[in-house]
């Protein structure tokens, strides 16, 4: 067999046109095969040629028939060609893989952004009646919202069976103050106002803080001592 021949002969058939046609698309499976080319033509080279005997090709000839009769998957010329371009597909594959460099991939990192005007609100800073005018309370409502924010800075404990109830201060003197609720017995919570921040606190440019019975004044009023008092602040 002549060493011209010796590449065509590798496949044959439909494999030898799908491995053609795998060449001419991927840059990588022609190095390898121009690397293997590289490794074996000199071998070859030592080689004297041999003209086969004629009934070698009639055995060949006849083999290769009855492959094809039993069908085209029993094939072991497929199976063989087959096997050398996967193994050719798998090192030019580990290859990539040793040459890669790793990637760092950044995080985004996500902020926010404060925004830049305070929403519609009520907020409200009462201090201490006594102890020199410490700040004891603050609460704060969304003008739409029927839930006030309230936090016990300094209040301290109202005496057993007792608890402190919020009142808002009209702008008129001489009318009576209006009970917006009882407060929390916690350091902060929310209690339910009885409409929107504004119908609730809108007539009131201050609240105050007295002390109560635990189910709140039952005359309408304070009957206790003011504990503390302050302005209830419109941001808009």
């Amino acid at each position: 067999m002549s060493r011209g021949r010796s590449r065509r002969t590798t496949l044959r058939g439909r494999a030898r046109l799908r491995f053609q046609t795998w060449l001419r698309d991927d840059a990588r499976l022609r190095c390898v095969v121009a690397e293997w080319e590289a490794r074996l033509v000199p071998m070859a080279a030592g080689v004297p040629e041999l003209a086969p005997p004629r009934r070698v090709w009639h055995a060949i000839q006849a083999r290769i028939a009855a492959r094809a009769a039993s069908g085209f998957w029993e094939s072991l010329a497929f199976w063989r060609g087959w096997g050398l371009i996967a193994t050719g597909c798998a090192a030019a594959l580990l290859g990539a893989l040793a040459l890669q460099q790793p990637q760092v991939v950044e995080v985004p990192k996500i902020v926010e952004v404060p925004p830049k005007t305070m929403q519609p609100s009520y907020v409200a800073i009462l201090h201490a009646t006594q102890n020199g005018q410490k700040l004891v309370f603050v609460a704060y409502a969304g003008r739409h919202s029927d839930e006030l924010w309230v936090k016990n800075i300094a209040l301290g404990d109202a005496p057993p069976a007792h608890g402190h109830e919020l009142w808002g201060l009209p702008a008129k003197a001489g009318e009576p103050p209006r009970s917006l609720g009882m407060l929390p017995k916690i350091e902060k919570g929310t209690m339910k106002l009885a409409a929107a921040a504004d119908e609730s606190l809108k007539d009131f440019p201050a609240l105050a803080i007295s002390i109560e019975p635990a189910g709140g004044s039952t005359t309408g009023l304070p009957t206790g001592p003011v504990v503390a008092k302050g302005d209830c602040l419109r941001f808009w």
